[in-house]
């Protein structure tokens, strides 16, 4: 059962339903907190830097919407993923399964929540007076070499975690240094000095979100070969990760069982 076949993939699904349930049971609110998380984050971003900061734009509200909402969905699923094999002793000690299984099943339970979100961000756009257009289909492709980063970057720290259980603590810190340097609150080119531009769009979030204000908000076109190397170089990294994962497969069940 190592490989993924259709049992696995039953076990997948299953797991993935079960644990969006347990979660929702755990709080009070519920399914609430998926969207009240973003929404404090916008909240404290604008009256820091919106209000006592007096940094604001025009649309800086709808500024921040679309730079923290893409951000917080690569944020909460990598750091998730840190503990995700190790979560997975029990199910590692019935069957022999592919350890991936479990960062990836973190991958998917949080895209299912990311779902709703950007739903609501959608909403929100439009009751703030920013007018859909052909553009926002853009989204999609935008969404979907998020998704490639997320995955390899959610494979990386499971693995490494695994075998170094303080690394979390590293990912921890890299992720709340993205946070202030992939232009969440700022426009980029304000800020940072022309000559640094590229060098700042280096940071695959940073051109993510880039390209979000640009198709949500401009209505334009997203830089199509920008994203297709980002998505190139995910491919890339999910494809040596998985090799990684394969060859480390006993010495992992050993170690997590231990």
């Amino acid at each position: 059962m190592s490989r993924w076949n259709p049992q696995l993939l039953e076990v997948f699904f299953t797991k993935l339903r079960l644990n969006l349930k347990a979660e929702v049971s755990k709080t009070y609110l519920g399914y609430a907190w998926w969207l009240l998380e973003p929404g404090l984050y916008v909240a404290i971003l604008y009256l820091v830097f919106g209000v006592f900061r007096g940094r604001g734009m025009e649309n800086f509200v709808a500024f921040l919407v679309c730079g923290t909402i893409p951000y917080l969905w690569f944020q909460r699923t990598v750091m998730n993923a840190t503990g995700a094999i190790v979560a997975g002793r029990g199910l590692i000690n019935q069957v022999a399964i592919s350890k991936a299984f479990f960062p990836m099943l973190v991958v998917f339970q949080d895209m299912v929540k990311q779902g709703f979100v950007f739903l609501v961000m959608f909403c929100f756009l439009i009751a703030y007076g920013i007018e859909p257009g052909f553009a926002w289909l853009y989204f999609i492709y935008l969404a979907a070499v998020q998704l490639l980063v997320i995955i390899a970057s959610a494979l990386i720290v499971a693995l490494v975690t695994a075998y170094v259980p303080d690394f979390r603590f590293l990912v921890s810190t890299g992720t709340m240094l993205l946070l202030f340097c992939s232009g969440l609150f700022f426009n980029y080119k304000d800020v940072i000095l022309e000559k640094h531009h590229d060098l700042f769009l280096l940071n695959p979030m940073a051109r993510l979100i880039k390209n979000y204000r640009q198709v949500l908000l401009d209505q334009s076109q997203p830089d199509w070969m920008a994203l297709f190397v980002v998505a190139l170089v995910s491919v890339a990294l999910i494809g040596l990760i998985l090799t990684a994962y394969r060859k480390a497969d006993t010495s992992l069940a050993r170690l997590v069982v231990q």
